[in-house]
């Protein structure tokens, strides 16, 4: 599909304007946009991941699952496949335009975007690693900007989908989330008659020139490692035989990742909500023991992750599945628009490299943000 310029995007905000339950994503490499819309007024939700089993729709799954944050499913009572047929379908609707729609509660403003507060916090996870309790951490920190009077959520993802052709780009909409806009590097699960993948990524540079050679440090391939071993004992605890390549580089925007990706046979896809709960949270953004590491982060991180850090995408098990953990990622509120970004943290990591990390990876959802 050839893109136009993002304005024409802008259609889009006028289904989070009338509150209406809606995902539009592009999947890794893909031309089409795709839209599921669910006709009815209803929200569907879950608070346990194997409450998915059999289900079908759009599924958006938060980090804690909450009675005020649940698992949320969008009807597909309307899918679309491309671009013509999502605009003209919009178009039909003849949808007025409305107040903004925040969505939850206000966005609380604190001193999050703050050095001092992660210096702060980033010291209570280092103690609690060097305690033996948890071999890996993951800290992450919100960056709350004001919402621009011509911000266009819309036109925002068209302009990720040019921007990051690689990755995973969204924008969803329920009365409940609110509205989510992100595009994520990381694959949780996905697959298609019998045929399935995970991944494990983790390790995080800067993009290097091009006669650069990449090297990873001992830190980030342990962090990785973590990840990797983890995805493969859980898939073992269902039974399940995993191949797995070696690691490699990927690079996502202006970063660069180390991803092992898993493949495997799933004779019982209908029961993908059993294999969901035990792969989520991962280390890559939990830590690792899995209990451990979400019970210190629930005490001591400082504020809800949200939808952060959880996952959604399309859950069909009688057909195609793809679902990503929801990273790079910002809530969009009527005069708030809340950034998130995090990095696993190891007893050998240093404070100033984590922070730095946060910041560039803010970077690759502020520049869909800027100059709209």
């Amino acid at each position: 599909m050839e893109f136009n310029k993002h304005s024409e995007y802008h259609i889009f905000d006028s289904l989070i304007d009338n509150n209406i339950h809606f995902a539009l994503f592009r999947l890794p490499y893909a031309d089409n946009i795709n839209l599921i819309l669910q006709k009815s007024e209803d929200s569907y939700s879950f608070n346990q991941l194997d409450q998915l089993n059999s289900k079908k729709g759009f599924v958006i799954a938060p980090y804690n699952i909450s009675g005020s944050c649940p698992i949320l499913l969008i009807s597909p009572d309307v899918v679309l496949n491309s671009k013509d047929a999502i605009f003209d379908y919009i178009s039909s609707l003849n949808l007025q335009s409305r107040p903004k729609v925040a969505g939850l509660s206000p966005i609380v403003q604190h001193d999050s975007n703050s050095f001092n507060r992660y210096q702060k916090v980033y010291e209570a996870f280092q103690e609690e690693l060097e305690s033996g309790t948890s071999s890996k951490l993951v800290l992450s920190r919100t960056f709350d900007i004001e919402r621009g009077e011509h911000f266009s959520p819309g036109a925002s993802f068209h302009k990720a989908c040019v921007k990051y052709p690689n990755n995973f780009v969204y924008l969803c909409h329920t009365p409940v989330s609110g509205t989510w806009l992100g595009c994520s590097p990381e694959k949780l699960i996905s697959g298609k008659d019998g045929k399935w993948q995970t991944d494990a990524l983790a390790g995080t540079q800067k993009v290097k020139s091009a006669d650069e050679p990449v090297i990873w440090d001992n830190k980030n391939k342990l962090e990785q490692q973590i990840v990797a071993d983890y995805m493969q004992q859980q898939l073992q605890k269902a039974g399940i035989q995993a191949t797995n390549k070696e690691a490699e580089t990927i690079q996502a925007g202006d970063l660069l990742h180390l991803r092992s990706e898993f493949s495997f046979e799933l004779d019982k896809p209908e029961n993908l909500g059993d294999i969901l709960q035990l792969l989520h949270p991962s280390p890559a953004v939990n830590g690792f023991p899995k209990d451990e590491a979400f019970r210190f982060i629930l005490d001591n991180e400082g504020y809800p992750r949200s939808y952060y850090s959880g996952f959604l995408g399309l859950l069909d098990p009688g057909d195609q599945t793809d679902l990503y953990v929801n990273l790079r990622c910002m809530q969009v509120t009527g005069n708030t628009l809340r950034l998130y970004a995090g990095g696993g943290i190891l007893p050998s990591s240093d404070l100033f490299s984590e922070w730095k990390e946060t910041e560039n990876k803010l970077q690759t959802i502020l520049s869909i943000i800027e100059n709209l």
